[in-house]
């Protein structure tokens, strides 16, 4: 089933007196807080309405793989928002959950219980509910929709839910917060200070049973390997913490990675090392059959993951050009590629890090490639690797971890940390690789837990337990 998410953020916000869609949440704005929710909770599409302070609020919204939909009757009343929030919609959509932006304790696994709901029973209208009040998030499925789209004044889905009672299942809460909207300056106080503030680092890490560890800039730097990396191993198998190397890094094969692992005295087994390569790979085969052609530009890790699935490398006749990081592109592969995209293949990319980061500094990274194919082409590519969520899935999967038990570890925001989030899980910046402090300071994306290095976090996850 397709369930989409519809984040309703066009009201003026009058009775608070500034834009509640631009209030602080754990260091990101409220509106991206509640998209990040929805697109955990594998709502898609999420559809963002906006109205008031378009400009503004979308750009709070940026590098997020939502809609905006512009909602200019806003002013109207709230119907208009809901309007404007189905047309948006894909005509394969079989129902809808609909968000207000300011519900910031609002969580995926929420989200999830809604859609569950609805997959085992089939009503048209699934709530939450806390002791017999029925509250938004509300899903409405399809047949509904056009009723809903004659909703007029400042009535939303509210409106079904009176007229069809019988209609309605719910879904419990125990705690009444996790509805609580913020109306008011002292609501928005009150539910910061008891759950705004980030956790401590003992409170953050003791949960955690599963990690999601980026390779370069955490456990290496080119050919050196990091402090306390070792004992960095050996607090993970000491705590039973189950991890995957998971790496942007399309160009190397995961023998390749282990390896390396190896010269610094650190043994992984295969299966604990996941590169975009191989989730790009994985993504392809649930798409076309072994033995579909694919015009492969990467390293060796791209040729080996899609032969190893069956795929035929070849340039005449590909119904796929996938994209990752090469250390020896030209001109004349990037034209093949072009031509081959403009002709109908699919286009997939590896992963979007603009930058590689080398001994002498950064240099263009697979991003680069793919804007340059975009612009050439005017197809956008379906990216698989970090921040978005395929890479994350295949993690988990590996090793058989929900949201809720595990981390992701990275030294970027705008990949590791921005894709943490967006999946829903605990994150961990280091400040070995990419990202500075100065980063940091002005980035909208913000980490559960800073460290300095794999050695400080070590030390505090032993702390922890």
């Amino acid at each position: 089933m397709n369930v989409a998410g519809v984040v309703l953020a066009a009201g003026g916000s009058t009775r608070f007196g500034r834009p509640k869609q631009l209030l602080d949440w754990n260091g990101i704005p409220m509106v991206a807080h509640v998209a990040d929710v929805a697109l955990a909770a594998e709502l898609s599409p999420v559809v963002v309405v906006l109205g008031h302070s378009a400009e503004e609020i979308q750009a709070a919204l940026a590098g997020r793989p939502v809609r905006i939909a512009t909602n200019w009757r806003w002013e109207e009343g709230l119907s208009t928002s809901v309007q404007t929030g189905l047309g948006a919609l894909p005509p394969d959509t079989d129902a809808a959950i609909f968000l207000q932006c300011d519900q910031p304790l609002i969580t995926p696994d929420l989200l999830r219980r809604l859609v569950t709901r609805f997959q085992e029973t089939g009503a048209p209208i699934v709530c939450l509910v806390y002791e017999s009040r029925r509250a938004s998030p509300t899903l409405f499925a399809r047949p509904l929709f056009r009723e809903l789209a004659g909703v007029t004044g400042d009535q939303g889905g509210r409106a079904l839910i009176l007229r069809h009672p019988q209609s309605v299942e719910t879904v419990e809460v125990d705690d009444p917060d996790l509805l609580a909207d913020v109306d008011t300056p002292e609501e928005y106080e009150r539910l910061r200070a008891r759950y705004g503030a980030p956790p401590p680092a003992a409170s953050l890490l003791a949960p955690v049973r599963h990690l999601i560890v980026d390779m370069d800039g955490v456990l290496w730097r080119g050919d050196q390997p990091m402090p306390g990396l070792g004992d960095f191993f050996a607090t993970l198998r000491a705590l039973e913490i189950r991890f995957v190397l998971a790496t942007n890094n399309a160009s190397k094969r995961p023998d390749e990675y282990r390896e390396k692992l190896a010269r610094f005295g650190v043994e992984v087994p295969l299966e604990a090392i996941l590169t975009s390569a191989q989730a790009t790979a994985e993504y392809l085969a649930s798409l076309a059959p072994p033995g579909t052609p694919v015009y492969a530009i990467g390293g060796s890790g791209v040729r080996h993951a899609l032969t190893e699935k069956g795929f035929i490398l070849a340039e005449e006749g590909a119904r796929y050009v996938v994209v990752g990081w090469d250390p020896d592109l030209h001109w004349q592969k990037m034209a093949k590629a072009a031509l081959l995209i403009q002709r109908g293949a699919g286009f997939i990319g590896t992963n979007p890090d603009t930058t590689y980061p080398t001994p002498a500094g950064l240099v263009p990274g697979n991003g680069s490639n793919l804007a340059v194919l975009e612009l050439t082409t005017g197809v956008k590519p379906v990216v698989i690797g970090k921040p978005e969520p395929w890479l994350y899935r295949a993690a988990m999967a590996r090793m058989g971890a929900t949201p809720e038990t595990t981390a992701a570890l990275g030294d970027r925001l705008d990949t590791d940390i921005l894709g943490g989030r967006r999946a829903g899980l605990r994150t961990i910046l280091v400040l070995s690789g990419i990202s500075t402090p100065e980063d940091l300071a002005r980035s909208p994306v913000r980490p559960d837990l800073v460290c300095a290095d794999i050695g400080e976090l070590a030390r505090l996850w032993r702390e922890a337990r």
